[in-house]
């Protein structure tokens, strides 16, 4: 059985549930990190499990087309595995993943997948969520960034 369709709906489920529950519970966040601590503490796990069950089935799917979706991949685990931004050294690895998981993502997208339209409507879109959005910016440019990675892999399937 060919695997790309169930992960990669498994990856769209895990996206599309966390941040819409969060979304309808406490609505739009700083950032989709900053949903960690709104969350109360016993079910901070989902967090790190949205952000694993995003990115194990991105890797598994975009490294068939391109090795840097392994690198945007990655950046997204160790976001899972240092969810605690309030705490200065955990922010700084949390930070260095985040971006690190939004470039390589980026030049996957133009690199090996072909789409630079995607690259240019996600800067483009990027670029002008800060004045809609003041508060939550981040959290908006980063459903982008989620949103062309699943866009990317989609054209796969």
């Amino acid at each position: 059985m060919d695997y790309h369709l169930p992960l990669f709906i498994a990856m769209l489920l895990v996206f599309i549930s966390y941040v819409s529950y969060i979304w309808i519970k406490y609505g739009a966040q700083k950032s989709i990190s900053a949903s960690y601590y709104v969350l109360p503490e016993k079910l901070r796990f989902l967090f790190t499990f949205f952000c694993w069950g995003f990115a194990v089935p991105a890797i598994m799917l975009g490294v068939e087309i391109t090795p840097l979706m392994f690198f945007a991949g990655a950046g997204i685990l160790v976001v899972g595995a240092a969810p605690k931004i309030a705490m200065k050294e955990e922010y700084k690895v949390h930070m260095i993943a985040a971006i690190s998981g939004i470039v390589f993502s980026q030049l996957a997208i133009f690199l090996g997948f072909q789409l630079l339209w995607l690259n240019i409507v996600s800067i483009v879109l990027s670029a002008i969520i800060p004045f809609v959005f003041k508060k939550t910016y981040f959290w908006w440019i980063e459903l982008v960034a989620f949103s062309a990675i699943c866009y990317a892999l989609g054209t796969t399937i």
